[in-house]
């Protein structure tokens, strides 16, 4: 009996000693580089425009999905030249007010651990929203904070036999104007068979109204066709937070004429969006 005691002793002692080993890692993660079914981030665009399509609507939607679980996965998205969107689990955004014109929509994902995406899925798209002749402004939509300038172009959509432009801009007293430009090089739509820019402009900071007269003599031939600009506006913002303004022309007061004086039909009047953050 002694001797049993004795072994009994010496077993609880040794198991007290025993080091208990880490578990193995695990090896069927699929967010770990190290384990065999490892596989990269991957965001794929499920809807939206197609690449290399034309969008007659000045919104676009797209949707996106992960190649892992949504609880394993980020992603960040870009349009254009814009900065990337912060790391969200967001996969849907809506576009709205875009410019005429070519744009490139990108998107990619990262695990939480931080792996990234090496190339973007990528859309490149046109939109083609507004019939001219039309008068619009370039960019169509700004997002802007008190006390910043920003510019707008006035541009001129799918022209034809287009010598000369009247209108009237309007704008809300959120806003101040700095100058208005009016282009008189390569530049100028109304330039384009050459000749010399004819301009009046009158600011009107009490009625907050901008009149501009603007035409081309000695031009070869006299009337152009196509899409371009005809000068642009600095705006200052005086004031305001979470509200959406308007830059409009008016359409009592806007007029296209060709070489012999003769009105040009303008079919659509495109406001500017100004949202005041």
């Amino acid at each position: 009996m002694r001797y049993l005691y004795i072994f009994l002793i010496a077993l609880v002692f040794i198991s007290c000693n025993i080091v208990t080993e880490p578990p193995p890692p695990e090896r069927e993660n699929p967010i770990d580089p190290k384990s065999p079914v490892f596989q990269p981030p991957k965001a794929e665009i499920i809807d939206g425009p197609s690449n290399n399509s034309i969008v007659t609507e000045h919104t676009v939607t797209f949707k996106w999905r992960g190649n892992q679980a949504d609880s394993l996965m980020l992603f960040s998205y870009k349009l254009d030249n814009q900065n990337w969107s912060n790391w969200s689990n967001v996969k849907e955004v809506t576009f709205t007010y875009l410019d005429e014109g070519k744009h490139t929509f990108m998107v990619k994902a990262k695990y939480i651990n931080n792996i990234e995406q090496e190339e973007p899925a990528k859309v490149d798209f046109t939109v083609d929203a507004v019939k001219g002749p039309a008068l619009m402004f370039r960019p169509r939509k700004v997002e802007i904070t008190a006390g910043q300038y920003f510019d707008v172009e006035i541009l001129v959509e799918e022209a034809t036999n287009f010598a000369g432009l009247k209108t009237v801009i309007t704008y809300d007293n959120l806003f101040d104007v700095e100058y208005v430009q009016i282009y008189k090089d390569s530049v100028s739509l109304l330039l384009k068979n050459g000749g010399n820019i004819i301009d009046f402009v009158a600011i009107d900071k009490t009625n907050r109204k901008i009149e501009i007269n603007v035409a081309v003599a000695g031009g070869n031939p006299a009337d152009v066709n196509g899409t371009g600009r005809i000068g642009r506006i600095r705006f200052k913002v005086l004031s305001g937070s979470g509200e959406t303004k308007t830059i409009s022309f008016d359409s009592a007061n806007s007029i296209m004429r060709d070489s012999e004086n003769r009105t040009v039909e303008i079919k659509e009047l495109v406001q500017g969006i100004v949202v005041v953050r």
